[in-house]
């Protein structure tokens, strides 16, 4: 296991350039997120997916967060219309993930049963670069048990069991808001560190 130590100040970008390697090569990666810390893989690696899917299973089916590099690439994975655009033009990249109708170009692993999938640029700069330099998706979830509290700061056996982790030290604990669109009607299904109340339809 490679660890890479974030330090206040400190250029991330070789980190963010090392964490892609890991990813394209079928790693799985313990990476900072938004406000916790989360395990990543590339989605368009079996062996990584197959690698997550046994240290985080999934409940019912339910699909990964897919990560992308860019707020244009959303169109790629999902049908977005008018009031995705406005919210994703307003809040990406940052600590928000939007829910939505999923293209068949998505990766079944992040596909959902109802045929949406949720998606995120990311507001932290150094997973937005490593995601970039990954290219293509990046499956997000969180780094705990379901049921226990989120993982801000790097500790316990989780570890042990990835190819890399870059610590950025303490986190916020305040993870992503997410926000389902189908057309021109939201609904926020997580609170968090972006405030959509304004919009909410």
């Amino acid at each position: 296991m490679e660890r890479i130590q974030l330090d206040p100040g400190a250029s991330w970008r070789d980190a963010a350039r090392r964490a892609a390697a890991v990813l394209r090569a079928g790693g799985v990666a313990l990476l900072p997120a938004e406000g916790v810390y989360g395990l990543h893989a590339w989605a368009e690696h079996p062996g990584a997916v197959a690698r997550l899917l046994a240290l985080k299973p999934r409940e019912g089916m339910k699909g990964f967060i897919g990560l992308i590099g860019d707020p244009e690439d959303a169109g790629t994975w999902a049908e977005t219309g008018p009031l995705a655009e406005t919210i994703l033009n307003q809040h990406w990249p940052g600590a928000l993930t939007l829910v939505l109708r999923a293209r068949g170009t998505v990766p079944e692993s992040m596909r959902h049963p109802e045929g949406t999938v949720a998606l995120r640029c990311p507001g932290n700069p150094f997973l937005r670069a490593a995601v970039q330099e990954t290219g293509g998706i990046v499956i997000s979830t969180s780094a705990n048990e379901p049921g226990n509290p989120p993982m801000v700061r790097v500790e316990g056996p989780l570890e042990t069991k990835v190819d890399l982790v870059v610590d950025q030290g303490t986190l916020s604990g305040t993870p992503s808001t997410i926000v389902l669109v189908q057309g021109e009607s939201m609904r926020v299904l997580r609170e968090g560190a972006v405030d959509v109340s304004g919009r909410r339809a």
